[in-house]
């Protein structure tokens, strides 16, 4: 039987890789994407799989997987599986260069009322089951320099933007971070960047080796935006790292020099595929408003009742050891622990990380940061 596979990104891509020839059609609920064909396979509205799918086996592919059962089942479509996706990547994909702008229209981000709508019912149900829980963070970011050498327009800390004292984490403080995630068996993901990059700091590489040593069982990432890699750099971090994902920021969605290099590098040695991703980004665009304190942004919605996951999976940690709100709070607005003065363990479950969890329990309306915030994502 041919296949329909509901979700026309990055999954959906992986799919039809795998079923090939057996794939008639892709649903997507982004209206920009119906009528288009992604490889050669039209994307067809669920008004139009409607009237077709007692035809044809329907495999959702799409990390929304229950929002799309809900609907499928509110239609009396049962014909349907999930595609499964184990690989814990960030792009869980062997394509070396990926153009993300293929899949969500002319964004990077779906944006749009259905698409918001869509993650925050999956979202919220997350939340109410993880607030009567008493998890640890399964995410750690360590941002070790706080400054950035990209111009990107969207991103209140680029160069030109930012407003932070400037700040480098000490050898000291970041051993005694990560000595007390090796007492506890860290195995969640940890990166040592979060709004910066991460290779203005001289040292990134003798951490990301220390972090390695003290830290098997961690699955440890980095984003960066390449411009400062060269194939020696590239070559003494990758035997540290689960995955790289090098954000190319080039407005024509052009390689630059390093990633170039790199993409070469890679191609004569094909294991690499498998733990590096080069994303095509352009520097100027429209982005999520990080809770207001995107440049580039001036409208702002406020979403009330739409919860957080954030506070109840991250720790995100300065370079003074701070601990801030979330990944996008870029400028460090709420400090909710401060690792100089409290363990790890401590600083998780004080009472500032409980009040905030419950604020966003109740919805955003309950934390000002957060109200007018469109950041909506599984941690």
């Amino acid at each position: 039987m041919k296949k329909i596979l509901f979700g026309a990104g990055l999954y959906g891509k992986m799919a039809l890789k795998k079923y090939g020839d057996d794939v008639a059609y892709f649903v997507d609920n982004n209206a920009d994407l119906q009528g288009k064909r992604i490889d050669g396979v039209e994307v067809i509205s669920l008004n139009r799989l409607m009237q077709i799918y007692d035809k044809y086996e329907i495999i959702i592919t799409t990390k929304y997987k229950d929002e799309i059962i809900k609907i499928l089942n509110e239609r009396g479509i049962t014909n349907y599986k999930c595609y499964s996706v184990e690989d814990k990547r960030y792009y869980p994909t062997d394509e070396l260069v990926i153009n993300p702008y293929e899949t969500v229209s002319n964004q990077y981000l779906d944006q749009t009322k259905q698409g918001i709508q869509q993650k925050i019912e999956v979202i919220n149900k997350q939340v109410d089951e993880l607030y009567f829980q008493n998890n640890l963070f399964n995410h750690v970011e360590i941002e070790t320099i706080n400054r950035c050498n990209g111009t990107c327009s969207f991103c209140p800390v680029s160069k030109g933007n930012d407003t932070r004292v400037m700040t480098k984490m000490t050898w000291e403080l970041f051993e005694k971070i990560i000595n007390q995630l090796s007492a506890i068996n860290y195995d969640g993901r940890i990166s040592l960047f979060s709004n910066n990059e991460p290779f203005l700091d001289d040292t990134i590489i003798e951490k990301h080796k220390y972090a390695r040593e003290k830290l098997p069982l961690a699955r440890i990432h980095l984003f960066t935006n390449g411009t400062l890699l060269n194939i020696e750099k590239f070559s003494q971090i990758i035997q540290y790292l689960d995955e790289l994902v090098i954000d190319n920021y080039q407005q024509d969605l052009q390689l630059i020099k390093p990633c170039k290099e790199i993409q070469y590098y890679c191609e004569e040695h094909p294991e690499l595929k498998k733990k590096v991703t080069i994303v095509l980004r352009k520097r100027d665009e429209i982005l999520s408003n990080r809770g207001g304190d995107a440049p580039n942004r001036e409208d702002t919605v406020s979403y009330p009742d739409a919860k957080c996951v954030l506070p109840f999976k991250q720790l995100i940690i300065r370079p003074d050891g701070k601990v801030s709100l979330c990944c996008n709070d870029p400028l460090g607005r709420n400090t909710l622990a401060d690792l100089t003065q409290e363990s790890i363990l401590e600083a998780w479950n004080n009472e500032r990380f409980k009040t905030v969890r419950k604020c966003l329990y109740e919805g955003r309306k309950g934390w000002k940061h957060c109200e007018f915030c469109d950041v909506f994502n599984l941690g």
